[in-house]
């Protein structure tokens, strides 16, 4: 009964601290990644390339995206700050001394790794994929619609990728109505210049169509090089913009919903569900590996293996990202996909485990005196 209320105790113990440190070390790279993202997204806003109502929903968008791609290294960090830190205090010496071995600490990290792992595992498959995808419905829609309250002065501004150009030399008091315009555009497979004196939008209710009116001018259609010009004078002229037609089709892969890639044959498509596999394994990955890269001597350096640490994790990385890229190129078989790096990784915990081991140190001890008999 006592061992076995020590035994609860341990595992509350090690659940609290760890949750206690993750917490913070996940809300620290939430911050860096979302501060450095929130820069760029003001400057395309204050550049005319991006709608400022926009810049908050990509900054939502961005924040459900990251928070399971950095829950795998925040919880190895936590494992490795708060193991390190009872090693460091002698804490792991009194849990050995009372009979707690090695086995029941990985017991009690797994008992936090899983829940965590099936965590990652919804935030990859679900959120994940739904967050890229009202990325890319933002993008496409920066891309594709025109919207003259975008459009700045004293600048050729695209719209439909390219297949509207606006040039306007100055904005009304207001900024309803643009001064001086310049419009290129292709209607039935001709292009046409329009000049006007001032343009506005307006939305028809019943269609839900998008118009520019521009006023006092004229419209020169033609090809360039050739005597065929048309030129029409008008007092009002309608231009309507494009409406915006998002399909999945037009969704990168990153964004497709995990059911569409579990049907999908192409070798893009399961290399990101691959990937998105990838992200659980890795928490499981990396309580494995925190355990034994933790251990130190009492009273020493509290992070001795740090240094291993973070060369294992930039190894795993870099060793997935490879794994991606060989099942994009086919250069592996699909059965081995990207697997292949979590069982590696594992032997590497097995390794350092086996080095740290007591029975290791035995037999290196019986060579050592059988040398000098």
């Amino acid at each position: 009964m006592e061992k076995r209320k020590r035994v609860a105790i341990l595992d509350r113990l090690l659940v609290r601290e760890v949750l206690k440190t993750l917490a913070v070390i996940l809300l620290i790279l939430l911050l860096v990644l979302l501060a450095s993202h929130f820069v760029k997204l003001l400057g395309r806003a204050a550049a005319g390339t991006l709608v400022p109502d926009a810049v908050l929903s990509l900054l939502g968008l961005q924040a459900i995206k990251v928070t399971g791609v950095l829950l795998p290294p925040s919880f190895f960090f936590s494992l490795l700050w708060v193991l390190g830190r009872m090693y460091r205090d002698g804490e792991m010496i009194a849990l050995q001394a009372s009979g707690v071995g090695p086995v029941r600490i990985y017991r009690a990290t797994l008992l936090l790794a899983v829940p965590l792992a099936l965590l990652a595992g919804l935030l990859t498959f679900v959120a994940l994929p739904w967050a890229n995808a009202g990325i890319e419905r933002v993008k496409f829609a920066q891309q594709d619609a025109a919207d003259i309250s975008g459009v700045r002065p004293g600048r050729f501004n695209e719209f439909d990728r390219g297949r509207v150009v606006i040039f306007t030399e100055g904005i009304s008091p207001d900024g309803r109505r643009l001064q001086h315009v310049f419009v290129q555009d292709r209607q039935h497979g001709r292009a046409g210049v329009v000049v006007a004196d001032e343009a506005y939008q307006v939305n028809d209710r019943n269609s839900g169509d998008r118009f520019v009116i521009l006023a006092d001018g004229a419209r020169y259609e033609g090809t360039p090089g050739q005597a065929d010009y048309r030129i029409a004078r008008f007092h009002e002229y309608a231009l309507r913009l494009p409406k915006l037609d998002l399909g999945v089709h037009r969704l990168r892969v990153g964004a497709r919903s995990s059911g569409d890639l579990w049907h999908s044959d192409t070798l893009a498509a399961r290399a990101e569900l691959q990937y998105r596999f990838s992200v659980p394994t890795a928490v499981l990955v990396f309580a494995l590996l925190a355990v034994p890269l933790a251990r130190s001597e009492p009273r020493r350096d509290v992070y001795g293996r740090i240094g291993l640490a973070v060369l294992v994790y930039f190894v795993f990385m870099n060793l997935q990202r490879i794994a991606e890229r060989w099942m994009e190129l086919g250069a592996v078989p699909a059965w081995l996909g990207m697997w292949w790096v979590a069982l590696l990784m594992v032997l590497v915990a097995g390794l350092i485990v086996l080095l740290d081991s007591h029975w290791l140190a035995g037999q290196l001890r019986r060579r050592r005196a059988a040398r000098v008999g």
